[in-house]
C-alpha cells in the first residue's frame, strides 16, 4: 500500500510540474485560475505527501488538518475555475452573468448546508468524518456544475477545444473525489479502496493537465478545430 502512495506522489508531482512548465509558454495568461490551481496543488500536496511518507505513512493530528485544508482549498479553487470557464463558454448568452452568480450562490448554499446538516458528526468528536461528508458533497455539486458547463460548450458551434478538455479534467477530478470519499464510509477494507481511488485519480487527473498543455498538444485558438 505504501509503495503505491510513493508512486502516486511521485507521478502526480512530475505531471503537475510538466503541466506548469508547459503553461509558462503563454497558456497561463488565458487560464490564470487553472495555473493557480496547479501551483496550489504542487506547493501544498508535494511537501505534505513527502512529510507523510517520511513519517512512516502514519496520520497525525497536524497531517490530518493539513490534508483537509489542502483538499478543501483545491476543491474551492476548482469551483472557481468552473465558474470562470462557464462564463467564457457562455459569453454570447445574454444572461450569463446572472447564471454564473446563481451557480456561485447555489454552491455556497450547498457548502454551508452540508456543514450544518452533518454538524452532529462533528459534535460527536469526529472531525475527519465530518470533513469527508463535506468533501463528498462538494464533489457531487461540482460535478453538477461541470455538467452545466458542458451543456454550454456543446451548444456552441465553435467550441474551444482547450476549455472542453479542461472541463473533462475537472469532471474526472470531481467524479473521482466523490467516489473515493463515498467509499471511505465503508468498513476498513473498502475504506482502503477509497483511498486508493483518490490516489490513483490524482495520477490520472494530473496526467490530463499535462497532456492538455504539453507543447505538442497545445493549440492556439485560431488553430483549434471547431464543430461544423
Amino acid at each position: 500500500m505504501n509503495a503505491f502512495y510513493y508512486l502516486s506522489t511521485g507521478l502526480t508531482t512530475l505531471f503537475i510540474i510538466g503541466a506548469m512548465h508547459a503553461m509558462l509558454g503563454g497558456a497561463w495568461r488565458r487560464f490564470p485560475v487553472l495555473f493557480a490551481y496547479l501551483c496550489l496543488t504542487f506547493s501544498l500536496s508535494a511537501p505534505m505527501s513527502i512529510a507523510f511518507l517520511v513519517s512512516g505513512a502514519t496520520w497525525t493530528g497536524v497531517s490530518r488538518s493539513a490534508y483537509w485544508i489542502l483538499s478543501l482549498s483545491m476543491q474551492l479553487c476548482g469551483v472557481l475555475l468552473l465558474l470562470v470557464l462557464t462564463r467564457k463558454a457562455g459569453e454570447l448568452r445574454p444572461n450569463i452573468g446572472r447564471t454564473v452568480t446563481l451557480l456561485a450562490v447555489g454552491f455556497l448554499a450547498a457548502l454551508i448546508g452540508s456543514g450544518a446538516w452533518h454538524f452532529d458528526v462533528l459534535s460527536r468528536g469526529l472531525p475527519n468524518r465530518w470533513m469527508t461528508f463535506i468533501s463528498r458533497d462538494v464533489a457531487f455539486v461540482s460535478a453538477g456544475m461541470n455538467l452545466i458547463l458542458w451543456s454550454f460548450l456543446l451548444s456552441n458551434r465553435k467550441r474551444d477545444q482547450t476549455i472542453l478538455l479542461i472541463s473533462a479534467g475537472l469532471g474526472l477530478q470531481c467524479t473521482i473525489d466523490a467516489m473515493g470519499h463515498a467509499l471511505r464510509f465503508f468498513p476498513n477494507e473498502v475504506k482502503d479502496v477509497g483511498n486508493l481511488v483518490i490516489s490513483a485519480g490524482s495520477i490520472l487527473t494530473s496526467y490530463v493537465w499535462y497532456r492538455i498543455f504539453h507543447p505538442v498538444a497545445l493549440r492556439s485558438p485560431g488553430d483549434m478545430r471547431t464543430a461544423p
